[in-house]
């Protein structure tokens, strides 16, 4: 299974968005205001990272840290239960082809453990397709106005999200300068694809991606196939995957990521979580130390399995399988329900976990099938496809 959905939340809006001007500063007096430096924990999940997050005063819900939205987001049925009134409509674009409708709220206030935070415009955006990506609820996404004000501090390996002073924060790590465009931050990095001489290009630096590198630059890869994108918000459309030999960050290279062409340049989660990542909205830069994971493998679906989660018990879906793939030689096809895995029923396994089993190659799974009245056992011998 294809694991990055490709900008999975990375959400350009047609309209420049009121940025956090009621947000309270970091050395502000507002009764709002954080005691600094403030660490929150989050679950890195699929290559997400959750935190949780009330609205307005409401019970707390999955957010994701989105740093490729331009504004805050919340779940238009969040919206509505909470009665959060809307204005204006605008469209917008997601992960997918075509655009995505997007209303207004105005003066939300997104609530952490030992913070709160108004916002002068949110977006409210119909978000019901997560839930069967991720295996679980996602009530909005903390985007531009919540990295505007702070250094947000993201320990990927401790799993900790601290807040600091800008002015105060004593640097760790290599320094990246950025550039805000549309509100979400752009740096240069260096592409070696086919053994060609490095390439400069610049990135939108996504932590709502779970992907780790995208660029057209990759349809030059000799390792390349064809997999479902935009898989998050907006239309599925089929895109070319490729492997480079490597990506630089500054004096980090990494050997052998692969990503998505056809889209929106960018660095996500996949390249992220291999750091310790900082990131400093008022000085326009980023801080960079390697993490625990830095020297991790990129490793690459080797089923063909492209799965969808379920209603609660009910195993997984398959959504697409990939022609010539292990998955399609085994006879598995688009609609039928995973019910077992290895002798355990598949509502007891996370889609992360499938993620991760499903990258083996040369592992043999076997599964139970369902697809109408009819139930088979298939054995499924893992292949690398990239």
């Amino acid at each position: 299974m294809f694991r990055a959905a490709l900008l999975f939340f990375c959400l350009v809006l047609l309209r420049v968005p009121i940025a956090c001007a009621q947000a309270t500063s970091a050395s502000g007096s507002n009764q709002n205001a954080a005691r600094l430096p403030l660490s929150i924990p989050f679950d890195f999940f699929s290559n997400q990272i959750l935190l949780k997050v009330t609205v307005n005063g409401s019970e707390p819900v999955w957010f994701i840290l989105d740093s490729g939205a331009s504004g805050c987001v919340v779940d238009s049925t969040l919206a509505q239960k909470l009665g959060i009134k809307t204005e204006g409509e605008k469209q917008g674009t997601g992960a997918g082809k075509g655009t995505v409708r997007i209303l207004f709220a105005q003066h939300v206030t997104y609530g952490l453990p030992g913070f709160s935070l108004p916002v002068d415009e949110s977006y409210i955006i119909d978000l019901s397709s997560q839930p069967a990506l991720l295996g679980r609820y996602v009530g909005g996404i903390l985007g531009y106005s919540f990295f505007a004000l702070y250094v947000v501090d993201v320990d990927y390996d401790a799993r900790i999200l601290t807040l600091y002073d800008p002015e105060k924060y004593v640097p760790v790590g290599h320094t990246i300068p950025f550039t805000l465009v549309k509100h979400t931050p752009h740096i240069r990095v260096r592409l070696v694809v086919g053994g060609h001489p490095a390439v400069e290009r610049e990135v939108l630096v996504d932590s709502g991606s779970q992907g780790a590198v995208d660029d057209d630059l990759l349809a030059q890869a000799p390792e390349r196939l064809e997999v479902i994108g935009g898989v998050g918000l907006g239309q599925e459309f089929r895109t070319i995957l490729g492997r480079a030999d490597t990506l630089s960050l500054d004096s980090f290279t990494l050997p052998r990521p692969f990503g998505a062409t056809g889209g929106t340049g960018l660095i996500g989660n996949e390249v992220l979580r291999r750091f310790h990542v900082a990131f400093d909205y008022p000085h326009a830069r980023i801080f960079l130390s390697p993490g625990q994971h830095f020297s991790d493998s990129f490793l690459f679906d080797a089923s063909g399995l492209d799965l969808r989660c379920g209603s609660e018990g009910a195993g997984f879906i398959i959504h697409d399988v990939a022609k010539a793939s292990a998955a399609w030689e085994a006879g598995l096809r688009a609609e039928d329900t995973l019910i077992a895995i290895n002798g355990q029923p598949a509502s007891a396994f996370t889609i992360e976990q499938l993620a991760a089993l499903f990258s083996q190659d040369g592992r043999v799974v076997w599964l139970t099938v369902k697809k109408d009245a009819d139930t088979r056992s298939i054995r499924l011998t893992l292949r690398k496809r990239l």
